[in-house]
């Protein structure tokens, strides 16, 4: 069940600078929902459950209302880049419906800085 945000929680996510993901935004209510998140673009590389190809950086996308009757829900899928290095820290994503954000329907994502890699023994 989705809970209401609280700013006292901890991050809701968390990443590493350097990292990419893809991440799967579901609607499944009867009201429509824009995507919006602090700090990063993303790439919408889905929609649907089908691949979608869209050049354009975004940090807010729409995700249209459920019918009640198909499935899958709807969906966008986004490719979430994490690679800058001014990116650490913590930053909140949420509806950017503002009744909805008002509401508590956000989140908040920790961006951690890079974890080192190990070189095997005997290497430098």
């Amino acid at each position: 069940m989705p809970k209401v945000f609280n700013p006292n929680n901890p991050p809701d996510v968390v990443v590493h600078q350097g990292d990419v993901e893809d991440w799967i935004i579901e609607n499944r209510s009867s009201e429509p929902h824009t995507f919006h998140i602090h700090q990063t673009h993303f790439l919408v590389v889905g929609r649907f459950g089908a691949p979608y190809e869209d050049v354009t950086l975004r940090d807010t996308v729409n995700v249209p209302f459920w019918n009640g009757f198909t499935h899958p829900y709807p969906s966008v899928k986004l490719r979430m880049d994490f690679r800058d290095p001014g990116i650490i820290g913590t930053f909140p994503f949420h509806c950017h419906i503002l009744q909805h954000e008002d509401g508590g329907m956000m989140g908040s994502i920790r961006v951690e800085p890079a974890v080192k890699q190990s070189l095997p023994s005997g290497h430098n």
